[in-house]
């Protein structure tokens, strides 16, 4: 479960550095596929954060070298 905060918490604050810092940004976001597999519990499973994190990163990645 703390591994899972950890990553939830990267996600909000890389998305909050996109939306303050590269806002043209933000309507590629809704092309990252977020399929999100719920656990047992309820919840998302810890590699489909991994997985959205890894690509809002690549995204930011991207862009850097193209701009």
């Amino acid at each position: 479960m703390k591994q899972q905060d950890s990553l939830t918490k990267k996600i909000s604050e890389i998305t909050a550095k996109i939306q303050t810092e590269y806002p043209e940004l933000i309507k590629y976001l809704d092309e990252i596929p977020r399929n999100f597999q719920i656990t047992g519990n309820g919840g998302v499973s810890q590699k489909a954060l991994q997985d959205y994190l890894n690509s809002l990163n690549d995204l930011l990645k991207t862009y850097a070298k193209e701009h």
